[in-house]
């Protein structure tokens, strides 16, 4: 009997998307989308693509070329690939059943990792794509640059434990306030966002329909000090408390905002921050270590862009650029879900570098590389 089971790595990195428990609709079109395909039905075509993004593979032409590897010709099922038939392919692809898969996986990871108000916080930002003007001029942006953007919703659980659980994609020129409200869907759950998102209506309109926020104020903010609180614990993660205060924002000419928290930190990089929130049942120092949290979206950002292939997108059509994108936050997930299994302190990238190598061997192997213990 062999030491290991037959599965191997990418089988088991894969295997936690269910296509037979998508919608009904989702079933239908992959029934359409294989009667016109010889090779790439849908499962081919997502192994393949799925493969190419995690792997970082540059281009079409590069995805032909790695089938010369036996080990991925055997894995995938199919003896060779044609860089045009799969051009074809990714802009055909439904962008509705991809985002039902996404929405599969981030249920999984949610299941065997619930949040709640106390122990999570929502994560709110977006990142820019930057695309070539000429290749890509339907992605509007500037006048001498094209580009998408990533809105994402990062649930956050830990500082070993964060995962994105929605997002949306526009062209690059849309502002990030437009789309806030897509991301928003937990009453009781707490939003951070930086400053780009701080508005006084949106703030009391969060504080009115239910929803916690810590946040940023501008330079410019106008701010009405009712109450000041005394400090008891001064000190913070990354500086020293200055006040905590009861305030009312705007004035004038401006929207009043409702009786808000505003809690004033200096940073061990002598930077002073004003973190506006309206959560009053924790002390000023959670308030200004979950501001604090806001940074693990831009790590998760780089993650994305230096360590999976979003940067350069295979196809120059606006679905298949947008299917790139969702095809790269399913492979996150993919990740994410094996850390969950081992319950392992690993990072996204440490488990990533090991699956290169240990891809195409019995996945115990790459398993106990980063089993606790």
């Amino acid at each position: 009997m062999d030491k290991y089971n037959s599965k191997t790595s990418f089988q088991k990195w894969f295997s936690s998307i269910n296509l037979n428990n998508l919608s009904e609709e989702a079933k239908n079109w992959m029934q359409q989308f294989n009667s016109y395909s010889k090779k790439l039905d849908f499962t081919t075509t997502i192994k393949v693509l799925l493969h190419a993004v995690y792997e970082e593979l540059p281009s079409f032409r590069e995805m032909d070329r790695s089938f010369m590897d036996r080990s991925l010709r055997q894995e995938i099922g199919i003896d060779s690939l044609c860089y045009s038939s799969l051009s074809r392919k990714i802009p055909e692809i439904s962008q509705e059943v991809l985002m039902e898969i996404f929405a599969q996986l981030a249920q999984k990871v949610a299941k065997e990792r619930p949040s709640s108000k106390t122990t999570s916080l929502q994560l709110v930002d977006s990142t820019t794509i930057p695309l070539n003007k000429t290749r890509f001029p339907w992605a509007n942006f500037r006048k001498t640059k094209a580009g998408i953007k990533l809105h994402l919703n990062l649930c956050y659980l830990d500082k070993t434990n964060q995962y994105p659980e929605h997002f949306t994609i526009t062209n690059a020129e849309e502002h990030d306030r437009n789309h806030f409200e897509c991301l928003v869907d937990k009453t009781e759950a707490t939003y951070v966002v930086d400053r780009g998102y701080f508005d006084y209506k949106l703030l009391d309109h969060l504080h009115n329909d239910g929803y916690f926020f810590v946040t940023r104020t501008k330079s410019n903010t106008t701010i009405t000090v009712l109450e000041q609180i005394e400090l008891v614990n001064p000190k913070t993660t990354d500086g020293q408390l200055i006040s905590d205060q009861h305030v009312i924002l705007g004035g004038g000419n401006n929207h009043v905002t409702e009786r808000f928290r505003l809690v004033t930190v200096l940073t061990k990089g002598q930077r002073l921050l004003r973190i506006v929130t309206n959560r009053f049942d924790i002390s000023p120092n959670e308030v200004a270590d979950m501001y604090q949290a806001r940074w693990q979206i831009e790590l998760f950002f780089k993650h994305l862009k230096q360590n999976l292939a979003i940067k350069q997108l295979y196809s120059r059509s606006e679905q298949g650029a947008i299917n790139q994108v969702i095809l790269t936050l399913i492979a996150t997930l993919l990740t994410y879900l094996v850390k969950i299994e081992l319950n392992s302190v690993a990072t996204l990238f440490q488990l990533k570098r090991s699956f290169h190598y240990l891809r195409f061997e019995p996945a115990e192997i790459w398993l106990e590389r980063h089993r606790p213990g």
